[in-house]
């Protein structure tokens, strides 16, 4: 567990953990748990930052760390078919953060509307004629409420995202980008 908290991303390092606790191997899991739950969690203060639980210059409470970082550990448990009540005396989480946890799918809330419009309006004016086509094309389906799945195909840099997104969200709608390449998907965050 040492060289792995050293070496992996922390996430990966409650996937282990999981597993240990699976294989039966541990005689008193929470030890393992106190040993090295600061280490496990270092990265929640962050995430839960960044989730808008707390304000940015809030300090968070040790406890709501640790209990998300169980929290998190039971939720890879239960995907496995067990939980932290299996592991006794492991601690179990004292707060649900399911309904806390914002679904990165549907966070167009997160979007500022006032600047969505002015992108759009700034993009719009330079757009090529095949960009003005899709762009139409899309605003019509959004419009008329039809649901209809586009596929945009062409080189980085000819804002096939902004085709498919600020407009919608300009609207405070829902645009939802899939990329299929992995740094695509890492880019899309951006718009």
């Amino acid at each position: 567990m040492e060289e792995a908290i050293t070496m992996q991303p922390r996430i990966a390092c409650h996937w282990l953990l999981a597993v240990i606790l699976l294989t039966n191997e541990v005689a008193e899991p929470h030890l393992l748990w106190d040993q090295f739950k600061a280490r496990l969690c270092n990265d929640v203060k962050h995430k839960l930052h960044h989730m808008n639980h707390y304000q940015a210059d809030q300090e968070i409470p040790e406890n709501d760390v640790y209990n998300y970082g169980l929290w998190n550990l039971n939720r890879i448990l239960v995907g496995m078919g067990r939980n932290l009540a299996d592991f006794l005396p492991m601690p179990f989480p004292q707060q649900q953060w399911a309904h806390r946890i914002p679904n990165s799918l549907l966070q167009a809330e997160q979007y500022n509307v006032d600047e969505m419009a002015t992108l759009v309006d700034e993009q719009k004016a330079i757009f090529n004629p095949d960009q003005a086509i899709a762009f139409d094309t899309i605003l019509e389906s959004v419009t008329n409420n039809q649901g209809h799945l586009f596929f945009i195909h062409a080189a980085g840099g000819y804002g096939k995202t902004f085709l498919s997104a600020a407009e919608v969200r300009r609207r405070d709608q829902v645009a939802l980008c899939v990329a299929s390449s992995g740094i695509t998907t890492l880019l899309l965050n951006s718009i």
